[in-house]
């Protein structure tokens, strides 16, 4: 059934902020797919060494991850 991925920089989230975005973006796409729809879809969190992503041709790292999540 539905598969949801999310990528994020190590180190960025903790576990339970992992967990809580899991069931999070379960409960958004029940919400609008059906609950029987959310009952059988798959979220997975992805997370990548830092430096290893860019975006517009810079680097990031987990550091501009932690900035970037420090902002709210």
């Amino acid at each position: 059934m539905p598969s949801i991925e999310i990528q994020v920089l190590e180190g960025v989230f903790s576990d339970d902020e992992k967990a809580r975005v899991i069931k999070g973006v379960t409960a958004g796409f029940a919400d609008v797919a059906g609950q029987a729809m959310g009952q059988n879809t798959s979220v997975r969190i992805v997370e990548l060494k830092s430096g290893a992503w860019g975006y517009a041709g810079a680097v990031l790292t987990t550091e501009d991850g932690l900035a970037i999540k420090a902002r709210g």
